[in-house]
């Protein structure tokens, strides 16, 4: 983004990056390559107000240590979630306190005063206890919540737990979409064997705005891991899926996304008009130029384009407007799919080989019969149950049966289906406005 202000070229470089990666993800940033590029670097952290000084122009920087040793260290849980996925934290790596790097988040107490002053400060007192990603995190955290919800409404990333859903049945006829929708959805995961796959139809057809995409990029690739053992390399798939579903469904976050992008962008003009100052006296016919980074989530930067819009700047022609890096790459097997290597920072095109459809010819007939065969299993054992009076072992089969197939459309509806489609990657990170 760039704009003409205080006689001066402004140029804003937004990186939307991930808090897991590769080391070499997150070493880049560190390297002499990209911080040469830039006047200021301004970046996205929840830390305590302790780890920080403020410099003489006003600017928030993390205090760095006399010894040279990390200021930061991941918690134990990040540790865990990367360690699970051999992957690396983005703290554990990236120097925060590089000497033109500038804070433009809030601390981990602003944060908490501003969920209190949003009403919305029920688990406040733990959360300075909590790790950064949990506390920046949009998910009901109580366990069960996502397929309780789902059993009873649709779980898309473009309907999260924390905000309403709409939809729209055969015109709704006499009756409002969602509740002819919710009884159908009612009726069908105990009506029909493999109730899951119908559910999602019906939410496909019913949910507003209508899906656009289809089956995901790394339903095969990750099935083709599972056949041939790659259980580590289907487990970082999966995860890359999750970040990408997050980063779709949390971008409408008052307090976690959108306020803190406000914070950032008043830092930025901040840093722009101290620059004044900071240039050297130029010729006349020299353009002067400001360069800054700002580094942030993903989930932050559809939001963090239109403010920066609204402020006057203009995206580059669509030719340089963006620039992929791979945050962490699979190696998927040739068995189906005409390609090796699935890369998390883009989406990947992938040529669908005879094999892969035979596979899909013979996986989905058996997952139908087995999804068969446990209906009519839980019918017999259900009549069996109330026939001879044990009716709290019926609606344990009942319940056990449901249990089963919401987890399972919960499954399907991450990983196997992309309800926004694939080729808006771009659009869903930095909105739709070229």
């Amino acid at each position: 983004f760039e704009r003409w202000k205080y006689g001066m070229k402004q140029v804003i470089e937004l990186h939307a990056q991930l808090h897991f990666g590769s080391h070499d993800y997150f070493e880049y940033y560190n390297s002499n390559d990209f911080n040469a590029k830039y006047d200021r670097v301004l970046y996205e952290l929840l830390v305590d107000e302790s780890l920080m000084d403020t410099t003489w122009s006003g600017d928030r920087i993390l205090r760095p240590r006399s010894d040279g040793s990390p200021v930061l260290m991941a918690s134990l849980q990040d540790q865990t979630t990367a360690q699970q996925y051999g992957l690396t934290c983005q703290v554990d790596v990236q120097n925060f306190s590089q000497p033109h790097w500038i804070h433009a988040d809030y601390t981990r107490q602003e944060l908490l005063q501003q969920t209190i002053q949003s009403n919305s400060a029920s688990d406040s007192d733990s959360s300075l206890s909590q790790p950064r990603w949990a506390v920046a995190s949009t998910i009901t955290n109580l366990p069960g919540a996502e397929a309780l919800t789902a059993l009873l409404r649709p779980a898309t990333p473009s309907t999260p737990l924390s905000s309403p859903v709409s939809r729209r049945l055969f015109s709704n006829l006499f009756w409002d979409g969602n509740s002819l929708a919710t009884v159908l959805r009612g009726l069908l995961w105990l009506s029909l064997p493999s109730p899951e796959l119908s559910v999602m139809v019906l939410d496909w057809s019913s949910i507003l705005p209508r899906p656009t995409g289809g089956v995901s990029a790394i339903a095969l690739p990750v099935l083709e891991c599972l056949l041939t053992g790659n259980i580590q390399q289907a487990r970082q798939l999966v995860f890359g899926q999750m970040v990408v579903n997050s980063e779709r469904s949390g971008g409408n976050d008052q307090l976690l996304v959108k306020q803190r992008n406000e914070n950032a962008l008043t830092v930025v003009e901040h840093v722009l008009e101290s620059q004044l100052y900071k240039k050297p006296a130029q010729q006349e016919e020299e353009e002067e130029e400001v360069r800054i980074a700002l580094l942030y989530g993903g989930m932050h930067c559809a939001d963090m384009t239109k403010r920066l819009q609204s402020m006057g700047f203009q995206r580059r022609s669509a030719t340089n407007a963006y620039a992929w890096r791979t945050a962490w790459s699979v190696r998927v097997p040739n068995f189906g799919i005409q390609g090796t290597e699935s890369s998390s920072s883009s989406s990947s095109s992938f040529a669908v080989a005879p094999e892969a459809i035979a596979v899909g010819l013979v996986v989905l007939p058996l997952y139908l019969a087995i999804g068969g065969a446990d209906w009519i299993a839980t019918l017999r054992d259900t009549a069996q149950s109330v026939e001879t009076g044990n009716y709290f072992d019926a609606a344990l089969e009942v319940v056990l049966y449901l249990a089963r197939h919401v987890l399972l459309y919960v499954g399907l509806a991450k990983f196997v289906v992309d309800w926004d489609g694939a080729t808006t990657t771009s659009n869903n990170l930095f909105g739709n406005n070229r």
